[in-house]
Formats: C-alpha cells, structure tokens, sequence
C-alpha cells in the first residue's frame, strides 16, 4: 500500500525562511532548497510526492 503524503499551502509556507540577502531557504523531507520564490514550494513538494491543499 501506498502512502499519500499531503500539505497544505501555507504549511509549506511557513516552512520558508527568509534570507538576508534576498531569497528563501526552503527545507522538505531533510533536503534543502534555496528559492527565489515561495510559488516554487508547490513543484517541489510536489517531486516529494506531496498533494498540495491550497
């Protein structure tokens, strides 16, 4: 059986920080990205196998 991983939007919002220097650093499953964009998340978290809430 396979497991469905979902997130809502804001969740993975909050999981964002913002960097000094402009950008965010956006943590999932213990892998980092670095973004420009929090419209980003989605795609990634969609990779992770995620179903996003909006």
């Amino acid at each position: 059986m396979e497991t469905v991983k979902t997130a809502s939007f804001e969740y993975l919002i909050d999981l964002a920080k913002e960097k000094p220097e402009g950008g965010y650093t956006f943590v999932l499953d213990g892998n980092s990205y670095e973004i420009d964009d929090v419209l980003e998340i989605s795609a990634i978290a969609t990779k992770h196998g995620y179903i996003v809430i909006y």
